[in-house]
């Protein structure tokens, strides 16, 4: 039997929040992980992870309508793995996989934990209002019984207008990690993006910006779900691609550059509740952003980079151009996102929450 069960659909291994809470939990309690290898990760991966990993192995698209119909045969597995391993709590990540746990919570009598990454209503494209609104209502209603919520932020818990008692924040902060500093180029500003390669993340209007600077190069790490838009961008001398990188390997590339660039087309619901790793890696790796997310933190809190309009490229430009010339400012502004990250924008505080969570939860199941 084991403690704790953390359930989640996408890309586990390469998943920074499910690493950082993994990683978190199985240093107090025994932790098993389910997901669903649509990606095809290797079994060296699996084999290396930092939990008991077990995989579904049933092919499936991404990002296709098609794909909803696989999620049966992904719940009658995760069901049948939870009837075998019996875990005491379930912690259950998005609503793809909230279904199966929450049969087995009420068969079982169990505690479980809904971890919102994503409001799954968010992916349903506006013209769409009626399902919108259907699924974000079952959502709300599925959420309400189970015994603690757990979202990335104050702004997404906002929009349940319906939870159980319990409720929790945990950030997307970052964890410490001890990086040594590889300067990419003394010469030429290397600005870094470590992310799905996808339309929405402002990555077509980096390249446009940047296709005519000296001086500067975009350095891009990810899986691809647009093959085309990378062929696309791979066409610029000045842009570069470095595969898909282990956690380690991104956090040393993006510590070793100069900007972090955080972009997300706001026109989509599931992008305006996004609180997006990148911003909270840039602060510890101590590297300024330039990002139309988080525009309070970033731009008047802890003034750590540079907030743009995400339809506007020459805006971007001119922020590449400004921190390109001025060094100063770009030391500034990173020492300022280290400094509040040390200060109060660490996993140290998210984790201190998990364990309070969890502290409570099992001792009531005993």
């Amino acid at each position: 039997m084991a403690e704790i069960v953390i359930v989640a659909s996408n890309s586990i291994v390469r998943h920074p929040r499910i690493w950082k809470i993994v990683s978190s939990l199985s240093k107090r309690y025994e932790v098993t992980v389910f997901g669903w290898n649509r990606e095809g990760i290797s079994s060296k991966e699996v084999d290396s992870y930092i939990s008991d990993l077990t995989l579904c192995k049933l092919a499936a698209p991404f990002g296709r309508p098609s794909l909803i119909l696989y999620y049966p045969f992904f719940w009658t597995w995760i069901f049948m793995k939870l009837l075998k391993y019996r875990p005491k709590v379930i912690h259950a990540v998005d609503l793809d996989t909230l279904l199966p746990c929450s049969v087995y919570k009420l068969m079982f009598r169990k505690k479980l934990v809904y971890d919102v990454h994503d409001r799954f209503a968010g992916y349903v494209p506006p013209k769409f209002k009626v399902l919108y609104s259907i699924i974000k209502l079952f959502e709300e209603l599925s959420s309400k019984r189970v015994d603690v919520l757990i979202t990335v932020s104050e702004k997404v818990l906002s929009t349940f207008r319906l939870h159980p008692k319990n409720c929790a924040v945990i950030m997307n902060l970052s964890e410490y990690y001890s990086l040594e500093k590889e300067k990419i180029s003394d010469r030429i500003l290397s600005l870094v993006y470590t992310g799905l390669i996808c339309k929405d993340q402002g990555l077509e209007r980096i390249a446009t910006a940047i296709k005519d600077l000296n001086g500067v190069q975009l350095v891009l790490a990810g899986r691809i779900a647009d093959k085309q838009l990378l062929d696309q961008m791979l066409k610029l001398s000045n842009v570069k691609y470095k595969g898909i990188l282990h956690r380690s390997e991104s956090l040393k590339l993006e510590a070793s550059s100069d900007v972090m660039i955080v972009l997300y087309d706001l026109k989509y619901r599931k992008n305006k509740l996004s609180s997006p790793n990148k911003v909270f890696e840039a602060m510890m790796c101590g590297i300024p952003l330039i990002t139309n997310m988080e525009p309070e933190l970033v731009g008047s809190e802890v003034n750590c980079g540079i907030v743009v309009d995400y339809d506007n490229i020459n805006q971007i430009k001119e922020a590449i151009i400004l921190l390109r010339d001025d060094e100063e400012l770009r030391r500034k502004l990173g020492h300022n996102g280290r400094k509040a990250f040390e200060k109060k924008y660490n996993w140290d505080s998210m984790e201190k929450k998990l364990y309070q969570i969890y502290d409570n939860l099992l001792r009531k199941n005993r």
